[in-house]
């Protein structure tokens, strides 16, 4: 009897000190939002399921109203403004001490991007990148925009590590320089839209991958004389057929080139229409009548 009552005794002691159950566990900190979901359980307790994603539970009316706006100026080609009113949005937020939305994060950061002329500008998008990375999840639509055009800077010394560090770094840009690739180089073809004979064909080289390979690789040659991010081209197309007998029937032959409208003797427009020329060269056409014809037309590539 007196051992049943010290055991019930030292039971009721351990319920009243909280000892009859294991205390639980902690909830683990938050991740980023963005996770996709199908109702509350799926996302932690700061977070909220809306349309499939998890969502930060707390906001800032203010924050999104700017971040709205600054969407709209990136996407009308205000980058400048479209960054400064990122950066009021995420001011916004953190002042009202609630989490930043992935979407905000990457936003800015690829208007950053957009943004990297001097070494100040790659910095700041280093900076940028890094909150986006740290503040969404792989796969983001937006943050896998963030790493394409974050590539692009590679060849400038960016350290890629300190993406990978567990503190935000306070420079991204301090390896050495180095030669960009060809699948680096964004190329641009203002080419009008002109009723030609042989134009269609022309114009069809330049846009394919031999053209494009071309034209990359001036502007890597151009890169290492001047490093610099872009590069442009005024040209113009000069194209002729002229009359070959051939004893029982005439046939037109084509000639075309590339003439620069610079005078500049080395760089990006020169080698370019070098390249151009003898790329058509290789690509004799003829013709039934003769015709002769010119357009001017423009080349632009950067990383």
């Amino acid at each position: 009897m007196t051992r049943a009552l010290t055991l019930t005794l030292l039971l009721v002691g351990c319920e009243a000190l909280g000892m009859g159950e294991p205390p639980p566990e902690p909830e683990a900190p938050p991740g980023p939002a963005g996770a996709t979901c199908t109702g509350k359980n799926d996302c932690h307790s700061t977070q909220l399921c809306v349309e499939g994603r998890c969502r930060y539970s707390a906001t800032a009316v203010s924050g999104e109203v700017l971040a709205s706006s600054a969407d709209a100026l990136r996407e009308s080609g205000d980058i400048d403004g479209a960054l400064t009113t990122y950066e009021e949005a995420i001011a916004a937020f953190d002042g009202a001490e609630v989490p930043v939305p992935p979407e905000v994060l990457c936003g800015a950061a690829l208007a950053s991007l957009r943004l990297t002329g001097g070494e100040n500008g790659r910095e700041r998008a280093g900076r940028f990148s890094d909150l986006c990375f740290r503040g969404s999840l792989p796969g983001d639509p937006l943050r896998q925009e963030v790493l394409k055009a974050l590539g692009r800077l590679r060849y400038d010394g960016l350290s890629l590590i300190a993406f990978d560090e567990e503190e935000p770094a306070s420079r991204f840009f301090t390896e050495q320089a180095s030669r960009p690739t060809v699948d680096a180089v964004e190329i641009g073809l203002d080419l009008p839209d002109e009723d030609k004979p042989g134009y269609d064909d022309l114009k069809e080289l330049m846009q394919g991958e031999m053209g494009t390979r071309l034209i990359a690789d001036c502007f890597i040659q151009d890169w290492e004389l001047r490093h610099e991010r872009t590069a442009r081209a005024m040209l113009l197309l000069k194209t002729e057929t002229r009359m070959r007998d051939m004893g029982t029937y005439d046939v037109y032959e084509g000639t075309t080139e590339v003439e620069q409208r610079g005078v500049d003797v080395d760089g990006f427009e020169p080698c370019v229409a070098v390249a151009l020329t003898h790329l058509f060269e290789e690509q004799s056409s003829r013709s039934g009548r003769r015709s002769s014809w010119q357009l001017a037309f423009e080349v632009t590539a950067g990383l």
